[in-house]
């Protein structure tokens, strides 16, 4: 127990570890679990045990997130690598954290609740400023073999769904009047929303891009739901549909494009180079409207890359992939004939981009986005004419995700044992001979998989229970902000193994509980010095 003269300070301690949470989660593990021994620490040297075992006792929501921790410990009695179980569950310790340290805890103050949420949206556009100042430069030049590396901090992943999650929490404070937000204030989140959308559209995020859209669309159709009369609503829909509908024909008009072969391959087609040496013609895969092995000359190509790059020829890129195959791709993105002349055409900057295994002229610049799109199309074109062995990592997630149906077949109950699954999955990808090379031997990539091979079918259930159930409580369904955040985080989950990284473990376990229990609903005031009652 504290002294009574310093009863005053552990509520502002607690609220220093919030803060260091909201500030650290875009920028450091080091900072998210820094915050968490913080708060920890705070809530012991509180004292007061027997009330904040009462709070905690009666708030089921509290339990049922804990057990989100609690159900994976005793699978340690049937898993092999004890190891691989211990760091788990150690990295999912923020769902026996935060519940437990947040609903023994009295609310926040209005007031402190509205600055920890605005701080959260400032770390963020702070994190998404530096990492375009540290990444692009380096991206633009041709250092980095993929532009995802701008994300300097954490994984562009989880860092795309906090920019979501900061960029919907501006709309509602500004569409929704909350926060109590000064008019500079307001424009200023306009600013850093619009900042942080476009640095989404660069960092190449599909995730956070359909995840941005798919709550965009339903938002904008409840609003107007409810503030017009159905016609001017519906009329009101339309242009989100209309411009839907363009995108849409852009994108087909491009993929016409990248499919059509050019009007040169109408014509005879050189047997000869300048030099005279003979080209090799391949027209079985084409891509930006050029077959990819036509008008190959393999003694030139070798003779001038020397010139051109220390990379030897037959060496792996970047991204692991061969440099002469990424070469010729490079060439034929651009148009160039792959010759003598077609690499002695490439600047430099062009010349490092192949070296870091960028393979397509289309996959560098700024809009991610449109990178991605043209990834995409390659991956799905190569897998339907050439096979699988050369796709790319949205195709290989239907590869993922086989194998773990097939291990789920094996252990239907009760799984391999949290600890087994890394171990699990690399003897299923060799056991079916999968066409992925060992360095993509990688887990299931949607967390309710991963919890069913590693918990087995009973594990998955339990762990929906304890995931859904807290947000159907009588005090947050209708919050606005938790629904957002809820779909961001059981979204995420479909395509990602969410809950096996720190980031991403303290993203969801922090703010599901900060939502749903530091949140004082009755509180109006915003005036009182203290953060909590």
């Amino acid at each position: 127990m504290i002294k009574k003269q310093t009863r005053f300070l552990p509520p502002y301690f607690h609220f220093t570890g919030l803060l260091l949470m909201v500030a650290g989660l875009p920028f450091s593990v080091f900072m998210m679990s820094l915050s968490q021994f913080f708060i920890g620490l705070t809530w012991i040297f509180e004292g007061n045990y027997k009330e904040k075992w009462r709070r905690f006792r009666s708030n089921r929501s509290a339990w049922l997130l804990c057990g989100i921790f609690l159900m994976l410990i005793p699978t340690l009695l049937w898993t092999n690598d004890i190891n691989e179980g211990l760091k788990i569950i150690r990295i999912n310790l923020p769902f026996l954290i935060f519940p437990f340290v947040l609903a023994s805890t009295p609310p926040l103050k209005q007031s402190w609740y509205n600055l920890l949420v605005k701080l959260f949206v400032v770390a963020v556009f702070l994190a998404s400023v530096t990492c375009a100042i540290r990444g692009l430069p380096r991206w633009l030049n041709g250092d980095l073999p993929d532009i995802r590396k701008i994300s300097v901090f954490i994984s562009h992943i989880r860092f795309s769904l906090m920019i979501v999650l900061a960029i919907f929490l501006v709309i509602w404070a500004i569409a929704e009047n909350q926060l109590t937000l000064k008019k500079w204030e307001k424009w200023t989140g306009v600013f850093m929303a619009s900042c942080m959308f476009v640095f989404l559209l660069i960092l190449q995020s599909l995730t956070g891009i359909a995840v941005i859209v798919a709550i965009g669309i339903a938002w904008m159709a409840k609003r107007l739901w409810h503030r017009y009369s159905k016609p001017k609503a519906l009329l009101l829909f339309l242009i989100p549909l209309f411009v839907g509908f363009l995108l849409f024909f852009a994108a087909f008009r491009a993929y016409n494009k990248y499919t059509e072969p050019s009007e040169i391959y109408s014509q005879t087609l050189d047997s000869l180079t300048i030099s005279a040496h003979p080209y090799s013609h391949d027209l079985s895969t084409i891509e930006n409207g050029h077959y990819v092995n036509a008008y190959v000359s393999e003694f030139e190509l070798r003779e001038t890359w020397v010139v051109r790059s220390s990379y030897p020829i037959d060496s792996a890129d970047g991204k692991g992939q061969r440099t002469y195959s990424t070469l010729i791709r490079f060439l034929n993105s651009k148009g160039l004939r792959k010759d003598k002349e077609g690499v002695m055409a490439l600047s430099d900057k062009e010349i490092r981009h192949i070296e870091q295994g960028i393979a397509n002229v289309k996959y560098t610049g700024l809009w991610g986005i449109r990178m991605r799109f043209y990834q995409l199309l390659w991956e799905f074109s190569y897998q339907k004419k050439n096979g699988k062995s050369s796709a790319g990592f949205t195709v290989m997630k239907f590869e993922f995700w086989k194998n773990a149906l097939n291990i789920i077949r094996e252990h239907p109950v009760a799984g391999t044992g949290i600890g087994d699954v890394p171990q699990t999955f690399r003897q299923q990808y060799k056991k079916s001979s999968s066409w992925l090379s060992p360095q993509w031997w990688m887990t299931s990539h949607n967390q309710f998989m991963y919890i069913t091979v590693g918990c087995g079918i009973t594990g998955l259930l339990l762990f929906l229970y304890f995931l859904v159930k807290p947000a159907f409580s009588a005090n947050i369904k209708r919050y606005t902000p938790f629904l957002i955040f809820f779909t961001i985080a059981f979204t995420s989950m479909f395509t990602e193994d969410t809950l096996t990284t720190q980031a991403g473990v303290s993203f969801v376990a922090f703010f599901y509980s900060f939502f749903l229990f530091s949140r004082d609903s009755n509180s109006v005031s915003s005036s009182e010095s203290s953060p909590r009652e």
